[in-house]
């Protein structure tokens, strides 16, 4: 490990807490003397879909395709929701062989030209986290490599809270304009000519589920119970012939990509 490499990027990374320039300057501190040929900067939300916050040689066009349906089957978005788990996550974690044939790695990653990647998840507010990926096109990331930002996780951790005590409790991350390298957050939207079966009622609730709220929140926000948003569920999927929110998820990505 050369510590050398380091000092220069955390010296940067420090002075741009509470700036702009925090998440590029924690890129380079965390990028620093750990290979990469890409970067994602993402965030995850246990209520929301995700926000592609900025990318470095990476394409607006995959970074698209990802919003508008990869995400449902995006493994770090799934475990943010159900474990929100924050730290160093590398890709193998996920990748058994049934992941290894699935939509995003089999689809989206090999789409990206990306055969690796590791993020880098740390608290960004309320339910939100903030992923940073590094990724490769050739040559997965040694256990060593994974072990070094294991080992530097806490100075990351401390930089990225100290940026958002700095920018005080109105900030969010998103809300300025795009500028190069990054994308708004596109919420989907449910064609016409997908699941006519269902009422209007449904299809609202169909398009809370989409876009990643649960149960509780969904129910909060159409001014019924639980229990009515679960009985609504069923009623839903027995029409659509499913039992799954995996399947519905499904179902919306295929008549997605025959459609475009």
């Amino acid at each position: 490990m050369r510590m050398g490499s380091i000092w220069a990027p955390l010296a940067r990374a420090i002075a741009a807490t509470g700036t702009d320039r925090h998440v590029d300057c924690l890129i380079d501190l965390i990028g620093a003397d750990i290979a990469h040929d890409l970067v994602t900067v993402t965030r995850y939300s246990a209520t929301k879909t995700p926000e592609f916050v900025k990318h470095r040689r990476f394409s607006d066009e995959m970074v698209r395709r990802y919003l508008a349906s990869y995400y449902v089957f995006d493994p770090f978005y799934a475990s943010w929701r159900q474990e929100r788990r924050l730290g160093i996550m590398p890709l193998k974690r996920f990748a058994d062989d049934k992941a290894k044939r699935g939509q995003y790695i089999a689809g989206f990653l090999a789409q990206s030209e990306i055969c690796d990647e590791v993020g880098i998840l740390l608290a960004d507010g309320g339910d939100w986290c903030l992923g940073i990926f590094l990724d490769r096109s050739t040559t997965p990331f040694r256990d060593s490599e994974i072990a070094q930002l294991e080992a530097r996780l806490p100075v990351f951790e401390a930089l990225h809270a100290l940026d958002i005590r700095a920018r005080g409790a109105d900030f969010a991350r998103t809300s300025a304009p795009t500028g190069p390298g990054a994308s708004p957050q596109q919420q989907p939207s449910i064609p016409a000519s997908l699941w006519p079966e269902l009422s209007l009622r449904e299809r609202e609730l169909v398009q809370l589920i989409l876009a990643g709220h649960p149960t509780a929140n969904i129910a909060e926000r159409l001014g019924i119970t639980v229990g009515t948003v679960k009985n609504h569920r069923r009623r839903i999927y027995e029409k659509l012939d499913i039992t799954t929110e995996r399947e519905l998820f499904l179902q919306f990505f295929q008549h997605r990509t025959e459609k475009a």
